[in-house]
C-alpha cells in the first residue's frame, strides 16, 4: 500500500467515528475488528440510555455482565454480541430484529451488521445500522427465503490463466479506488478541520445533505466489494468506484442513467440479469451469492458472486434494488481446479480400480474370454464409446472381430474381418512397433479412401487403437470406437462430420495398460492351457500305463486261472483217461468172468450130485470156506462189480465233458451236462460234513435246444459261481451252526425264444450294495488273503459277455440270498473261432 492511501484511509476511519458521534440521526454504530465500540451515534446512545464515554471500548459481551438488572438493554447487548461473532466467524453480513423499551412502549428494530475489510481484504470494522421495522418496512421483504446459491446458465469453467489477469485487474481496481477515495476523504476532512464551526450554521445539529451523500460515497468506495443500484426499469442510479471502474467509466459519477444494453456484457449475460432483476423486484425477495461469469470493460473475463437487494420507499414499495457484487475468481478458480483434480483422481482411480480387477481376475481364472469380455465392457462404460472391442490376427495377419461390447445391438462388428479380410502391412509393422493410432474424427483424418469408407461403414467417427503385444508378439488390437447416432453405411452429413472425439493422454495410457494386461493374461492363458494340456498327456500316459498294467495284470490273472482250469483239465482228462482203460479193462471182462464162474458152479453142483459123499478133507475144506456162501455170494461180487465198473465209466465221461479237452471251438452241447458234471467235480463239498449238514440241491431244469457255445469256459463259469454259493452257506452255517436253515442250491434253466437263462441261486446271508456293486471287478474279492485271487466272477464276466455274447446280472438281497442270472444265446454265428 502506497503513503497517500495510508494517510487517507486513517483520517478517513478518525473522521467517520467522529462524524458518526457527532451528527448522524440514525441509530448507528461503528466496531472494531475486536468488537469494541469505536464510535456510536447519539441515537443509540439515547436509545440504550448510555452515554458515549460508557459505550466507547466495550465490548457488548462485557455490558451484559456489568448490568445491574436484566432489561431490553442487556437483551440487545447479548444479541449484538452472538451477532457480531458470526459476521466475525463467517465474514458476511447478518441481520438481526431485536425489541428495546422506548418510552412509549417496546419497540422492534432491525439491524444490519455489515463487514468493512481494508486493501489486504482483512476485517477493519463491523458497521451496525438499525432501523425502527414500523416506520421503515410497511412492507418487507421475503428475508425468511430468500433465492441463494444459485449459478448462472452457462457458467464457464475457470483456469489459472484467468487466476493471474484477475489478480493484476483487482490490483489496479483497489490502487483507483484508493487514490480516489484519498482525495474525496481528504478533501472533506480538510472542510472539517480548517474551520472550528461548520460554514453552514445549520450544520450544528447534523450535516448537510452534500456532506452526507459524500460520506456515503466515502463509505461505498472503501469496501472491496463492487455495489450498484438500480430503478425499478433497470436504469442504474448509481455505484461506487469499484463497479463504476469494472464497468469501464472513470468515477461513478457517469454511471447514472445508464443500462445494461449500455454496458459490455454479453447477450447472455444482459439476459441473466434481467431476469434476476425483475425476479428480485417483483416478488420482493432477495437473490444471494449468485455465482455468474462477467466480462469487463477490459474484456477480461471474471467470476462474481452476486447479492440483490429490493429497495422500498417511505410506503414499503419496491421502487428498485440494490447489488453487491465480490470478485471470487481466485475461489472460483481453485474450486474448479479442485473438481477438475477431483475428476482427474477419480479417472485415476477408476483406472486403477480397473486394472486391478483385470489383475485380480487374470490370477484367479485366467479364463482368456471372460478376461477378454471384462476388458471391452469396462473400456466401453469408462471411455463412454458406442463400441469396444480385441481384433484378433491371425498367423497370415488377416483375422477378425474376436469379442466386442456395444451401447446398441446396431453397432456390432462381431466376426468382422476388416478391409478385405487385409490389413495394410504397414500397419501391421506399425503395431508390431507398438504404434497407438488416435483419430478424432475419420472425414478429417490422414486415411486412404478406401479405409475412411470402410470404417465409416461401420459408423465410426472416432477412434483409437492400441496394439496387444504377447511375448513382445503382435498378436491383436484393443480398439475404442466413437460411433455416429445413424444406422451405419448411411451417408455422412455436415452435423456428423463436426462431431469430433479428442482422445485425452490418460485415456490412451489406460487403453495401453489394459492391452498389456490383456497381453500378460494371453500369455499366462497359453502357459496355463499348455501346462494343462501336459498335465492332460501325462494323466492320459498315467491312465493308459495304469490301464495297461490292469490289462496286464488282469490277463496274467487270467493266464494263472486259465492255466490252473488248463492244468485241471489236463489232469482231470489224463486221470479220466488213465483210469478209463483199465476200468473198461475189467468192465469188458466182467461178462466172461461171470460165464466162467456160472460154469464152475454148475459143474460143482453137478459133481456133489453124482458124489453125496465125498472125502473127508473135500468136506472139511468145503466146511471151511462154506462153499455154499461162496456160490450165492459170487454171483453178488459180480454184479457189484459190474454196477461199479459202469459207476467209473459215468465219471470218467463227466471229467472228460467238464474238461472238454478233445473238443475245440464252439460246439453244440447240452448244456445240463455241463451244469451237472461241475456239481460232479463238486460233489464232495455239497455232502454233509461233520460240522454241518449236506446242501440239498434242488434242479428245475427246463427243455433247452443244445447251445452253441465254447463249453469248458462256460464249466469254468458254473465252478465259479457254485463255488462261491457252497462258501457263501458254509460261512453262514459256520456264524450260526444252531440254526434251522436247510442250505439249499436252485438251479433252474428256461428258454426264451433265442436266447436260453440259467439262473443259480443260494440262500445264504446275501451281500451289500458296495459289494455287489464291484462284484465283477477285477482283483475285487472278499475272502482272505490266500482264499481267492478275485479273478473268479471277473473272468466269467468275460466269459459270457465278451465270448458269448451274452448277459450275467447278479441279484442279492441281505437275508434272503443271491442270485445269479446267465443269459446266452442259442447261436453263437458271431463266436470267434479259437
Amino acid at each position: 500500500m502506497d503513503a497517500p492511501y495510508t494517510a487517507a484511509a486513517a483520517n478517513f476511519s478518525g473522521d467517520l467515528r467522529h462524524l458518526v458521534a457527532q451528527q448522524t440521526l440514525q441509530v448507528m454504530a461503528c466496531y472494531g475488528s475486536d468488537c469494541r465500540y469505536s464510535a456510536v451515534s447519539p441515537a443509540l446512545s439515547e436509545l440504550l440510555q448510555c452515554s458515549e464515554q460508557m459505550l466507547i471500548g466495550q465490548t457488548d459481551q462485557a455490558l451484559v455482565s456489568q448490568a445491574q438488572r436484566p432489561d431490553t438493554s442487556q437483551d440487545y447487548w447479548q444479541q449484538a454480541a452472538d451477532a457480531l461473532s458470526v459476521v466475525v466467524q463467517t465474514e458476511r453480513s447478518v441481520q438481526r430484529i431485536f425489541t428495546v423499551s422506548t418510552t412509549s412502549g417496546e419497540q422492534q428494530y432491525q439491524t444490519t451488521y455489515t463487514p468493512l475489510k481494508d486493501e489486504h481484504s482483512q476485517l477493519c470494522q463491523i458497521l451496525a445500522i438499525s432501523q425502527a421495522v414500523s416506520l421503515v418496512y410497511l412492507q418487507r421483504p421475503n428475508l425468511n427465503n430468500p433465492v441463494m446459491d444459485i449459478e448462472m446458465p452457462g457458467l464457464e469453467t475457470a483456469s489459472l490463466a484467468d487466476l493471474s489477469t484477475a489478480k493484476s485487474h483487482i490490483a489496479a481496481d483497489s490502487c483507483d479506488a484508493h487514490t480516489s477515495q484519498s482525495v474525496d476523504s481528504s478533501s472533506f476532512v480538510g472542510d472539517r478541520t480548517t474551520n472550528d464551526e461548520p460554514s453552514n450554521p445549520s450544520a450544528k445539529d447534523g450535516v448537510s445533505t452534500y456532506h452526507m451523500a459524500e460520506l456515503m460515497q466515502i463509505v461505498l468506495d472503501s469496501i472491496p466489494q463492487y455495489i450498484f443500484w438500480k430503478d425499478k426499469n433497470g436504469a442504474y442510479l448509481g455505484s461506487n468506484h469499484r463497479w463504476a471502474k469494472m464497468a469501464g467509466f472513470k468515477d461513478s459519477s457517469q454511471v447514472a442513467g445508464i443500462t445494461d444494453d449500455d454496458l459490455p456484457w454479453t447477450p447472455e449475460q444482459r439476459a441473466w440479469y434481467r431476469q434476476c432483476d425483475n425476479q428480485v423486484m417483483e416478488t420482493n425477495t432477495p437473490m444471494l451469492r449468485i455465482k455468474q461469469s462477467q466480462r469487463q470493460a477490459n474484456g477480461q473475463l471474471s467470476w462474481r458472486e452476486t447479492s440483490k437487494f429490493p429497495l422500498h420507499d417511505a410506503k414499503g414499495n419496491v421502487v428498485g434494488l440494490l447489488g453487491t457484487i465480490e470478485d471470487i475468481t481466485e475461489r472460483k478458480v481453485a474450486e474448479d481446479l479442485l473438481k477438475q483434480s477431483e475428476a482427474t483422481f477419480r479417472r485415476l482411480a477408476k483406472q486403477s480400480e480397473m486394472l486391478n480387477q483385470l489383475s485380480t481376475q487374470i490370477r484367479q481364472s485366467l479364463k482368456i474370454e471372460s478376461i477378454q469380455q471384462t476388458t471391452v465392457d469396462e473400456v466401453r462404460q469408462f471411455l463412454s464409446v458406442d463400441r469396444a472391442l480385441i481384433y484378433r490376427f491371425t498367423p497370415d495377419w488377416n483375422g477378425q472381430v474376436a469379442v466386442e461390447s456395444v451401447a446398441d445391438k446396431s453397432f456390432s462388428a462381431l466376426g468382422n474381418a476388416g478391409m478385405n479380410n487385409q490389413f495394410h502391412r504397414e500397419y501391421v509393422e506399425q503395431y508390431k512397433q507398438g504404434r497407438i493410432i488416435a483419430i478424432s474424427h475419420v472425414s478429417s483424418a490422414s486415411l486412404e479412401a478406401q479405409h475412411r469408407d470402410y470404417l465409416k461403414s461401420l459408423g465410426v467417427q472416432a477412434k483409437l487403437i492400441v496394439p496387444i503385444h504377447v511375448q513382445e508378439a503382435l498378436w491383436g488390437l484393443l480398439i475404442a470406437d466413437q460411433c455416429s447416432d445413424e444406422e451405419p453405411g448411411t451417408k455422412d452429413t455436415e452435423e456428423k462430420a463436426a462431431k469430433t472425439r479428442e482422445w485425452e493422454a490418460d485415456e490412451i495410457d489406460l487403453l495401453r495398460a489394459l492391452a498389456g494386461q490383456v497381453g500378460v493374461a494371453i500369455y499366462q492363458a497359453n502357459l496355463l492351457a499348455q501346462a494343462k494340456q501336459g498335465a492332460v498327456e501325462a494323466e492320459e500316459k498315467a491312465g493308459q500305463l495304469e490301464a495297461a498294467i490292469q490289462t496286464l495284470q488282469q490277463a496274467q490273472a487270467q493266464l494263472v486261472q486259465t492255466e490252473k482250469m488248463s492244468s485241471l483239465g489236463q489232469m482231470v482228462a489224463g486221470v479220466a483217461h488213465e483210469i478209463n482203460n483199465p476200468v473198461n479193462f475189467i468192465h469188458g471182462n466182467i461178462n466172461p468172468v461171470e460165464d466162467h464162474t456160472q460154469d464152475l458152479l454148475d459143474f460143482l453142483q453137478l459133481y456133489e450130485k453124482h458124489y453125496p459123499a465125498p472125502p473127508e478133507e473135500i468136506q472139511i475144506a468145503a466146511e471151511e470156506i462154506d462153499i455154499e456162501f461162496v456160490q450165492t455170494d459170487l454171483k453178488k461180487i459180480l454184479v457189484s462189480m459190474r454196477a461199479g465198473t459202469r459207476r467209473i465209466r459215468e465219471i470218467v465221461l463227466s471229467l472228460r465233458n467238464f474238461s472238454r479237452m478233445d473238443e475245440v471251438g464252439c460246439k453244440a452241447i447240452d448244456i445240463h451236462e455241463g451244469i451237472e458234471s461241475t456239481l460232479l467235480i463238486l460233489q464232495h463239498r455239497l455232502k454233509a460234513q461233520t460240522n454241518r449238514p449236506a446242501i440239498e440241491l434242488v434242479r428245475d431244469f427246463g427243455n433247452l435246444p443244445l447251445i452253441e457255445c465254447f463249453a469248458s469256459q462256460l464249466n469254468q463259469v458254473f465252478m465259479n459261481i457254485l463255488a462261491n454259493a457252497i462258501d457263501a452257506l458254509e460261512s453262514e452255517l459256520k456264524a450260526n451252526p444252531n440254526g434251522e436253515k436247510v442250505p439249499r442250491i436252485t438251479l433252474r434253466t428256461e428258454a426264451h425264444g433265442d436266447r436260453i437263462v440259467i439262473k443259480l441261486a443260494d440262500n445264504g446271508t446275501g451281500m451289500p450294495a458296495t459289494v455287489r456293486d464291484r462284484m465283477f471287478d477285477p482283483f475285487f474279492t472278499t475272502k482272505a488273503i490266500g482264499k481267492g485271487t478275485g479273478m473268479g466272477m471277473s473272468i466269467s464276466y468275460q466269459i459270457v459277455v465278451e465270448k458269448h455274447h451274452g448277459q450275467i446280472e447278479c441279484f442279492s438281497e441281505a437275508g434272503v440270498g443271491t442270485e445269479f442270472v446267465i443269459t446266452i444265446p442259442v447261436s453263437m454265428k458271431e463266436c470267434r473261432v479259437e
